[in-house]
């Protein structure tokens, strides 16, 4: 893509702008642009510029492996299920090429560390969930995004953007539910409901908790979950126990990809609907 003079000075002047949210979105914004227009910036910006610091960044990523080998290489490294920490994190990278993920992994640990003195192995698996959610929706003020369906927005799929927002659809929040309850070593798996997503506690005796971070944590029997299913589910008549299937992480993955999916179909951005439906391939071959 060949660039104007007028354009390279306006993402020069973006690349050098004290607003990091603005900078982060031109370099990511840069970077869908090529390589043609990454050198054109990079000849118009002096040594040692901010705004060459940032073009060179840019530049390291085009040197980085494609989103869908990060991908097969998870798929790689995962003996049976994928890790879902290292699955959405590696999908926010498409959206955020940049992304320090270090920071981010560091941000999850430091919330699994305040967490841990709070949660006994002993504990009443209620009393675990009340102090868990406490935490997410009370004190760090996450909550489910608002009318999503009709303001369609990516940032409410991407791990790294929920954890900076605090905001998320049903299966980011409660993505992020499920990785810390791994790292607390807490017996919660995801809930693939029609139109929804949960989690359940699953205690020693087959006891089942649902729980629904969506909605600050909100705790639902088996027979409230059956009827919330039912509300939204369209096909023909099924046994009410399989409209709550247990979802494995890679299963997590994909909702999360074709939600995406969704979002950019209505946004009418072609070029990331090609991109997510080429990772979403990758995970079906796997």
């Amino acid at each position: 893509m060949s660039l104007k003079e007028s354009q390279i000075r306006s993402i020069v002047g973006l690349l050098s702008d004290n607003d990091p949210d603005i900078v982060a979105t031109m370099r990511n914004k840069l970077f869908e642009m090529g390589q043609e227009a990454l050198q054109a910036v990079l000849v118009s910006t002096p040594e040692g510029s901010v705004a060459r610091r940032e073009a060179e960044r840019v530049q390291h990523l085009f040197r980085s492996p494609p989103i869908e080998q990060q991908f097969r290489q998870i798929l790689r490294e995962d003996t049976g299920d994928i890790n879902l920490e290292a699955g959405a994190f590696t999908l926010a990278r498409y959206g955020y090429p940049d992304l320090d993920l270090p920071t981010y992994t560091m941000h999850v640990e430091h919330m699994a560390f305040d967490l841990n003195p709070r949660i006994a192995p002993d504990d009443h698996p209620i009393r675990m969930i009340r102090t868990l959610n406490h935490y997410l929706f009370q004190e760090q003020k996450f909550k489910g995004a608002e009318d999503y369906t009709n303001r369609p927005d990516p940032d409410n799929s991407y791990l790294n953007r929920v954890l900076d927002r605090k905001i998320g659809l049903p299966i980011a929040i409660s993505a992020l539910y499920l990785i810390l309850a791994k790292h607390l070593e807490l017996p919660i798996v995801g809930v693939g409901l029609p139109r929804h997503f949960m989690v359940k506690y699953i205690g020693p005796d087959e006891q089942e908790i649902f729980i629904d971070p969506f909605h600050n944590g909100r705790i639902f029997t088996r027979n409230e979950c059956v009827e919330i299913a039912r509300h939204f589910y369209e096909g023909p008549q099924i046994d009410p126990s399989l409209l709550l299937p247990e979802s494995t992480n890679q299963e997590i993955l994909m909702r999360m990809m074709y939600n995406l999916l969704t979002t950019y179909h209505a946004l009418g951005n072609a070029k990331r609907v090609r991109g997510i439906q080429k990772l979403i391939r990758v995970i079906q071959k796997a």
